[in-house]
């Protein structure tokens, strides 16, 4: 499950419960309520009940005090006043009334005492006598009614106590779960990749971390395994580079050495052409620690993002005859042949920049062609680009390294171990080429010989 999915589901979850317990609480709350003005009504139905039980028992009692005469038991009780407050208990009683039952209960009662109120003097003793018997049937539908909004309260007090608990039993469990799950499957995970992290950056380059955890997580993970597999990847091609420079710069150091100890170790001095051949040797060693010190440089630049053009107007047909002139003398077992158009071919661009790209072409056809051959060079000009193939009858280059040969510090396995050098040249080539707005490709065939073609587009 992936990290945004287990969060959103955590979020409805808890919001869920969330809105489950206000729902409950409100449900709760709104029987309760309900409940409690059933049963406030209901003590109120049965007061009033009972009012006008007592009112009528008081008219009972009158007319018993009037049917026996004087006496001294008490203070007279008004028989009219009693029979005009019997309407307003019976109204009393009857603002109260909800069920069906009730109703019937309290128009019996109505009927009964309005059949008092009616009776004939001799028939109104039996009549009250009904009417109280009415009246205390109400006042017991009344008690009754009273019980059962009492009982109601109480169960439904009962189940909100049952439903809360429920609901914080859930919640709970469901925060629990949450914060277990994302324990296991989020904190541990980050946990790790910190441990990774910090291991790493100690010194600890093997460091790596294991797949756990959502999807997210584990692509973190496989990114940061893919970025230490780089760095300890550099880490070893920079000791390659370190190396390879090392042995590189030794070579012609070695031949310094050698061409001047014999100058200065010989008793008389050399005929002229001794002297001249060492100091051929000399300059030449010289230019190769300068090209491979150049292209350390213009790396640095590169990766630094400092490569300066100077764009100017140059012909690139008199560039390319000026490099293979330069190159013409460098080796006699390889034998330069150039091809350019009759007229010129004017470009804006850098010209020592171009220079460099096209020499460390041609001095590469030289190197990976130990063996000798022809070297040529062809400057082709159409309207859309500008094409300078550099092709040679070399050693050829593997197809599965055609896709590293510009990275720098690549080789061809082919002739990684057999020919001196750095790696550097096509890489910083290509940049100034791209950085012309051109490109440099390649095509090669093992045993064969390669051809690299410089593009610039008008």
């Amino acid at each position: 499950m992936r990290l945004r999915t287990f969060l959103t589901l955590g979020a409805v979850l808890l919001a869920v419960l969330g809105l489950g317990s206000a729902g409950g609480l409100f449900w709760m709350t709104t029987l309760l309520q309900r409940q409690t003005t059933s049963l406030i009504d209901a003590a109120e139905r049965v007061r009033a009940a009972a009012e006008l039980e007592f009112t009528l028992l008081l008219l009972q009692y009158a007319h018993e005090v009037e049917g026996i005469g004087p006496t001294d038991v008490g203070p007279p009780v008004g028989v009219d006043a009693l029979v005009r407050e019997v309407p307003e208990r019976l109204a009393h009683v009857e603002m109260y009334t909800e069920t069906e039952a009730e109703r019937g209960l309290v128009a019996a009662s109505r009927a009964s005492v309005e059949a008092y109120l009616n009776a004939p003097e001799p028939d109104r003793r039996r009549r009250l006598a009904q009417a109280v018997d009415a009246t205390r049937a109400v006042m017991d539908s009344s008690i009754a009614r009273a019980r059962m909004a009492r009982d109601e309260a109480t169960a439904v007090r009962r189940m909100g106590r049952l439903i809360g608990t429920l609901l914080a039993v859930s919640v709970l469990t469901g925060v629990v779960l949450f914060l277990a799950i994302a324990q296991t499957s989020i904190y541990r995970p980050l946990v790790a990749i910190r441990r990774a992290l910090s291991a790493f950056k100690s010194g600890r380059r093997e460091s790596r971390v294991a797949r756990a955890g959502p999807p997210e997580l584990q692509e973190i993970g496989a990114e940061f395994n893919d970025m230490a597999e780089t760095v300890a990847s550099q880490d070893a091609r920079q000791l390659q580079f370190l190396a390879g420079v090392a042995h590189d710069l030794r070579t012609p150091l070695n031949a310094l050495k050698l061409s001047a100890q014999m100058l200065l170790r010989a008793k008389t001095a050399p005929p002229p052409e001794k002297v001249r051949d060492s100091l051929v040797r000399i300059s030449n060693q010289v230019d190769r620690l300068e090209r491979m010190v150049g292209d350390l440089l213009d790396r640095t630049r590169i990766e630094a993002g400092n490569l300066e053009l100077r764009l100017e107007e140059c012909d690139l047909r008199g560039l390319v005859e000026e490099v293979v002139e330069l190159h013409r003398p460098s080796s006699e077992h390889h034998r330069l042949e150039c091809s350019v158009p009759d007229s010129p071919v004017p470009w804006r661009c850098d010209s020592t920049r171009l220079s460099q790209v096209l020499t460390n072409l041609v001095s590469n056809a030289i190197k990976y062609s130990p063996e000798g051959g022809v070297v040529s060079l062809r400057l082709e000009s159409s309207d859309r680009d500008v094409s300078v193939s550099v092709t040679d009858e070399g050693v050829g280059i593997p197809p599965d390294d055609l896709g590293t040969l510009f990275e720098p510090f690549k080789r061809s396995r082919t002739a990684a171990k057999d020919i001196p050098g750095v790696g550097l040249g096509l890489s910083v080539s290509r940049r100034i080429a791209r950085a012309h707005g051109g490109d440099i490709e390649v095509e090669s065939v093992v045993g064969t010989g390669s051809t690299f073609r410089l593009r610039l587009p008008r």
